[in-house]
């Protein structure tokens, strides 16, 4: 008796049970029905407002560009094409055109007023000016020569206010018609010209129209926000009832088997139908047939989730975990392939993290932002296939990516700090510093900075050469002046005193040459100044090098005589023309060889060449020196650079510098080699033009 009371309790509360999640379901279908008769009972007050609105009447201003653009008899257009741009790049416009289109009569006219196209929907009667007037809804949009648009004629209930919307979307550039015409050059889309557009729609087209295209939308995005707070608000209300029933113990309910399913499953049917209800909760109640059973499947999930997750409370989160759990039995397992993910994933990590680290910036920019871009799209990718979990997994991958980025700037950081080390004490002097750390992003930096330090090592080097050879300067150049100076104003005195007339000769003949040697002197100065100061004019014009080098050494031919020197000269027998100043030229060609009369051995040979070699004219000269050459090659065309250093010749320094002066300021090439004592010099300059 006492075991029938009870499965009689046990089925009342199975009763109560099913009465919670399906009342709330049929009074939720209930509002939803009700709210869909309001929407119905104001349909004319909302049919007013969509035929009224610029979303609306902008169809037949896109519809223009699209009958221009296809129509069939016109050579400048190619009606396939056009099509199918609007399909690729246009989708939007082409879905609201293929809408319109079956509802639509339209008639189109060129400037002569001859029809160019048209369409009948469902209707005997052919669309004419005559008979516009009779449709529901009738625009004519005419087209001047130069594309511009303009409304002739609006017919219907809603004439003035659809006239007015019409003239603001005229005065709006930035509709995505406008497109057409802005991405001309891309896409071959034309503005309509000379041409009239008649549109119509009767009653009946119309209406279908708006209820397919707009009504259904409109009641779908406008339901009240109470009745989603309903449906929330009931399933809380579901939720909690599956906690309270079992409290009554003579209702023997909340352990059936059904709440006793693992965790994993519970949490998967949860996650799946609340996101499916909260996506599709309005196509389901207001576009399916089984809107109320939908609403009573979400709220019996809602009772056995809640049912399920009680199990927590009854058993304790430990034994819960063990018992309730598909993963439980194999935890070692798992953590056995947690462990190995883990240790995966971290080498992963580290790798991308590495391989970001190791980017080389002496690369184009673009590789570098690629491979970033590439591993992150993989990433994304991944997770966008994971559906209702992506929030999740993205959640877990930028707190991921957020502590990759902190560890990688604080290492940027670290290696920048290296890198500022060194050049601060780079720039204290110390040019010696070197960089042993690992730079990571910025090691191609190490090299420049090795660049750097060498540069001003160099610098540094050349600056105390300069320095050195100021000094050298100033020495030599008091020298240089002093000597013939102090002859002259000692002869000049002894002359005063002498009254021998023969010693008065000598003296004078002394005091003659030490004048002239002065004057030479003074004059080489003369000249170097101006070539430093680039104040100097050149003559160009065309000079035969081997006439003029000739010339230069018949007129010192008695120079050679007296240190026994023999030339041996090999030149062409052509003429070899050559742009020089031959003033400038004659003096290289004279100094060269008086650096000839002055060091080279007596009763020794000295070899000239000229010859053209593609197109430069090439001096060579060789000759044995008299003493040991041991200068060096790069700095005895400097100013008062002597190959003497006991300064034992008559000579002022300035001679090979001279020569080297003027050979560059005719933008020729000036070349200094020694071998053991045979000294070495080469001239190189531009040819003018070819041989005869």
């Amino acid at each position: 008796m006492l075991d029938t009371k009870l499965k009689n309790r046990h089925r009342l509360a199975v009763v109560i049970i099913i009465c919670t999640i399906v009342m709330p379901g049929f009074y939720m279908m209930d509002q939803c029905r009700a709210y869909y008769q309001n929407i119905w009972m104001e349909k004319e007050q909302i049919q007013e407002s969509i035929l009224t609105s610029e979303d609306f009447l902008e169809n037949f201003i896109e519809l223009g560009f699209i009958l221009y653009n296809t129509e069939k008899d016109r050579e400048d257009v190619d009606v396939a094409e056009a099509k199918l741009i609007l399909c690729d790049y246009f989708p939007y416009i082409n879905a609201e055109y293929e809408a319109l289109y079956p509802y639509l009569d339209y008639r189109v006219e060129d400037e002569k007023g001859e029809a160019v196209d048209g369409s009948t929907a469902n209707t005997e009667r052919t669309l004419t000016r005559q008979n516009i007037a009779s449709y529901a809804l009738g625009l004519i949009v005419t087209y001047d020569e130069n594309g511009n648009p303009d409304i002739e004629r609006i017919y219907g209930e809603y004439e003035e206010e659809q006239s007015v919307a019409l003239r603001r979307i005229f005065g709006n550039s930035e509709h995505e018609w406008e497109q057409f015409t802005e991405s001309g050059e891309d896409f071959g889309f034309l503005r309509p010209q000379n041409r009239t557009y008649y549109y119509a729609m009767t009653q009946e087209n119309l209406e279908k129209y708006i209820d397919v295209r707009y009504f259904d939308e409109y009641q779908l995005m406008h339901i009240p926000d109470t009745i989603m707070n309903q449906l929330l608000i009931f399933m809380v209300f579901v939720a909690v009832m599956a906690w309270v029933y079992p409290k009554f113990s003579s209702f023997r309910t909340g352990n059936e088997k059904i709440f006793q399913t693992p965790l994993e499953v519970v949490l998967i049917v949860a996650v799946s139908v609340f996101g499916i209800t909260q996506e599709y909760f309005r196509e389901l109640v207001f576009q399916s047939r089984f809107g109320r059973e939908a609403l009573i499947v979400a709220f019996a999930v809602t009772y056995w989730v809640s049912a399920c997750l009680r199990q927590i409370y009854v058993l304790g989160p430990k034994r819960y975990m063990k018992e309730r759990t598909i993963l439980n039995p194999s935890w070692k397992y798992v953590k056995r392939i947690w462990s190995v993910v883990k240790s995966s994933a971290k080498r992963g990590i580290s790798g991308i993290y590495h391989s970001l680290e190791q980017i080389d910036f002496s690369e184009k920019s673009n590789k570098a932002i690629l491979k970033i871009l590439a591993c992150n799209f993989v990433i994304l990718t991944i997770v966008c296939t994971m559906w209702v979990y992506g929030i999740m997994a993205l959640t877990i991958y930028s707190v991921i990516l957020f502590f990759i980025l902190r560890k990688y700037y604080n290492d940027l950081q670290e290696k920048y700090r290296i890198l500022l080390k060194a050049t601060n004490q780079i720039a204290e002097g110390n040019l010696d510093v070197e960089i042993v750390e690992d730079l990571g992003i910025f090691t191609p930096f190490r090299t420049e900075i090795a660049k750097i330090q060498t540069g001003f090592k160099k610098a540094v080097a050349e600056e105390v050469k300069s320095q050195r050879m100021k000094t050298e300067l100033i020495t030599n150049v008091s020298h240089d002046l002093k000597t013939p100076l102090t002859a002259i104003i000692t002869y000049v005195n002894l002359l005063k005193e002498e009254k021998e007339e023969e010693k008065r000769k000598d003296y004078i003949a002394v005091l003659e040459r030490k004048s002239l040697r002065l004057k030479a002197l003074i004059e080489d100065l003369f000249e170097i100044s101006k070539v430093s100061s680039n104040n100097i004019t050149l003559d160009i014009m065309e000079v035969d090098i081997v006439n003029l080098f000739k010339q230069v050494k018949l007129e010192l031919e008695d120079k050679f005589k007296e240190t026994e020197v023999d030339f041996r000269v090999s030149c062409p027998e052509e003429k070899l023309l050559v742009p020089l100043d031959s003033q400038k030229t004659y003096r290289i060609f004279e100094n060269l060889l008086v650096n000839i009369s002055k060091y080279a051995m007596p009763r020794t040979r000295a070899y000239v060449e000229i010859v053209r070699e593609g197109e430069e004219a090439v001096v060579r000269i060789k000759n044995i020196s008299a003493t040991e050459l041991t200068f060096n090659p790069e700095e005895i065309t400097e100013r008062f650079v002597r190959g003497d250093a006991s300064r034992n010749t008559d000579g002022s320094g300035l001679g090979l510098a001279i020569a080297k002066s003027f050979t560059e300021l005719q933008k020729g090439r000036f070349l200094i080699e020694t071998e053991a004592d045979l000294f070495k010099a080469e001239l190189r300059f531009r040819v003018s033009a070819p041989t005869e």
